[in-house]
């Protein structure tokens, strides 16, 4: 108001008493009384100096400050959505076709690893124990052939020796054994392939025979399940979805400037707005490098600890980021900012009761403390609480002085 007033040219001496006085009554003063004419063509006070002995400052509460130097880091304020850390989900399908015979958990229960979480009359299981006994014949029927095979080449080769064989005749028995090693190897194949697909597809150590269960691989929540009991399901669909909550990410969506002075490793602070909710650290794992044509957002992706599954999915969440700018700056505290029609001023400490009014440029500003680009120089001393009180005398010594 203030300032409002001074900016508006002086023009009603009556009218700028009249407003200074219920202030300049807060802070202890008055203001002046009418001056005689000699002292009314007096010069002008000094439109950026004030003078205020110890007495004064403390009747006005006056705090003081320094500027001084420090890393710059600007707080980005968002909204951001919780969600699953992708690398701690799980999409289990069936591990062969079947009907549903059993089905031990929900969506919301707790599964541990190795936690069956439903059994399955799988048709699939036979398939594979079947192909494996005919792999297993198959195999040994090539061993003996081998063999076989091996001990007419050794009979050849002894008999060609006494010239009671032709040459071309072990040549031929050696082609078979060759013939028979590789059938040998093609039938162990066929084992290994069929031995591996029955070990997959084999019941759990106690179930019945016959049967497949669908197991969890990680500790972690239920969040879906895609089958019912006694329906046929195939490979192709997933069955359940087991999220692992102890460590989640939350999405904040960045907007304009803040996507490019946010980077990876800044602080980030995630309040919920539940009362008495937790708040949760976490540091920024990386910024998209994608924007949402729908929002013109990118997020960032904040993985924090989530002890107690406190935080869930698709919760709304504010978030706090210390986008650490890369440079310093001189600060001051931010109280020791005063508006006027002419931007923003601070009152720097010249002398014990000497205060002087620096117009300021300002770069990043924060609510403890602002970064000074010019007016105030690094260890300079500048009021602050109080301050508005500096700019209330100031305004009352050009009232005095001005007609």
């Amino acid at each position: 108001m203030l300032a409002g007033l001074a900016g508006a040219g002086w023009w009603s001496r009556d009218t700028l008493e009249a407003a200074l006085a219920p202030v300049l009554a807060t802070l202890g003063l008055s203001t002046p009384a009418a001056a005689p004419e000699a002292e009314e063509k007096a010069a002008p006070a000094d439109p950026n100096r004030v003078t205020l002995d110890a007495a004064g400052q403390v009747r006005i509460g006056l705090g003081l400050g320094t500027a001084e130097i420090r890393r710059i880091v600007l707080p980005v304020r968002t909204p951001g959505t919780v969600a699953f850390d992708e690398r701690r989900v799980t999409h289990l399908k069936p591990r062969t076709a079947g009907r549903v015979l059993a089905l031990a958990v929900q969506p919301g229960d707790a599964v541990r690893a190795g936690q069956t979480l439903a059994t399955l009359d799988a048709a699939g299981l036979l398939e594979a124990r079947n192909g494996l006994a005919e792999a297993q014949a198959s195999l040994a029927e090539a061993q003996a052939t081998e063999t076989v095979a091996g001990l007419n080449l050794k009979r050849g080769q002894d008999l060609l020796k006494v010239m009671g064989v032709a040459q071309a005749e072990v040549d031929r028995r050696q082609v078979d054994l060759a013939k028979a090693h590789a059938a040998t190897l093609a039938a162990k194949a066929r084992v290994d392939l069929y031995s591996a697909q029955y070990a997959r597809l084999a019941p759990e150590p106690g179930a019945p025979a016959g049967t497949s269960a669908i197991v969890s691989p990680i500790d972690g929540v239920v969040t879906t399940s895609g089958i019912t009991l006694g329906e046929v399901v195939d490979t192709g669909r997933d069955a359940f979805t087991v999220a692992d909550p102890s460590r989640i990410q939350v999405l904040a969506n960045l907007y304009g400037r803040d996507i490019a002075a946010v980077k990876a490793g800044d602080a980030a602070t995630i309040r919920a707005p539940v009362p008495d909710h937790p708040v949760f650290e976490g540091r920024v794992r990386s910024v998209n490098a994608a924007i949402d044509p729908a929002t013109d957002t990118a997020p960032a992706r904040i993985e924090i600890a989530n002890p107690g599954g406190s935080l869930r999915a698709n919760m709304f969440v504010s978030v706090e980021i210390a986008a650490d700018l890369g440079r310093e700056g001189t600060t001051i505290p931010a109280s020791a900012v005063q508006q006027t029609e002419d931007g923003p001023v601070a009152f720097v400490r010249t002398g014990d009761d000497r205060f002087e009014k620096r117009a300021l440029a300002l770069g990043v500003q924060r609510a403890d403390w602002v970064e000074v680009t010019k007016g105030v120089a690094v260890g300079e001393t500048v009021a602050t609480q109080g301050s508005f009180g500096l700019k209330a005398i100031l305004l009352r010594s050009l009232l005095g002085a001005t007609d």
